[in-house]
């Protein structure tokens, strides 16, 4: 029997595959701006030329606009009139501001997930621990950043709370933007996993005055280092 060819019925497959849909441009353009700023490749204050998102992704002026206009709001973007669009800026003031409130909301998440006498959430966030610990240790910067984002969403998720997931994307756009700075100011990935590390073995203890400790350590010491070193950085410019 002679063998059969498909590389033609492969080319028929390829030829009727659908286009993406408008939606999944819209989010190649968010998920390729967050990457830039993770990677350093847009710093704080930076504009953004929508025109060379169009180009280098090959996607319409009124997709990309839908795009910026969405992590506008999420606050990864800044409008500015008649200066277009930026990266949001580190402001010291505004990072700790940050800071206390995510040392607020997260424990209001661990609280939830301790108070659940069934164990399920304690359980899901184990297994949300063990996939950081796997990813956290990548040698690419923007995995570990996506493993260390992808960890706090996960404490959230597990919490099973519907407001906190409602405004995650605002959170989330904060987080990216701080973590950014200071992976590249810091590039300690072994501190990173000390903190966390400390941070889960504290939930696991059910001593709530224990991770509140552990979250000002994770959250707020951080913050403030973080604050330091870009008034450092900004005094120097």
């Amino acid at each position: 029997m002679e063998p059969v060819d498909t590389s033609r019925h492969d080319s028929d497959r390829a030829a009727v595959r659908p286009p993406a849909s408008n939606t999944e441009r819209r989010q190649r353009v968010i998920d390729e701006i967050k990457r830039r700023i993770v990677l350093g490749e847009l710093t704080p204050g930076q504009r953004i030329i929508e025109a060379e998102l169009t180009s280098s992704l090959e996607v319409s002026r009124p997709t990309a606009r839908e795009a910026l206009n969405q992590m506008a709001r999420d606050g990864f973007l800044i409008q500015e009139a008649y200066r277009g669009l930026r990266v949001a800026d580190i402001k010291v003031d505004s990072m700790l501001e940050i800071a206390r409130v995510r040392v607020a909301l997260d424990s209001e998440a661990i609280d939830e997930i301790l108070d659940d006498a069934t164990g399920e959430r304690m359980a899901r966030l184990e297994e949300i621990w063990e996939r950081f610990e796997t990813e956290s240790s990548a040698v690419d910067p923007l995995a570990v950043h996506e493993a260390h984002v992808r960890f706090h969403r996960g404490i959230w998720e597990a919490a099973d709370n519907y407001l906190l997931m409602r405004i995650w994307p605002v959170v989330e756009a904060q987080m990216t933007i701080i973590l950014a700075y200071d992976q590249f100011t810091r590039r300690d990935s072994g501190r990173a996993h000390a903190i966390h590390a400390a941070l889960m073995r504290a939930i696991r203890s059910g001593d709530r005055a224990r991770v509140r400790t552990a979250l000002d350590v994770h959250t707020m010491d951080s913050a403030q280092e973080l604050a330091l070193l870009v008034s450092g950085s900004a005094d120097r410019d």
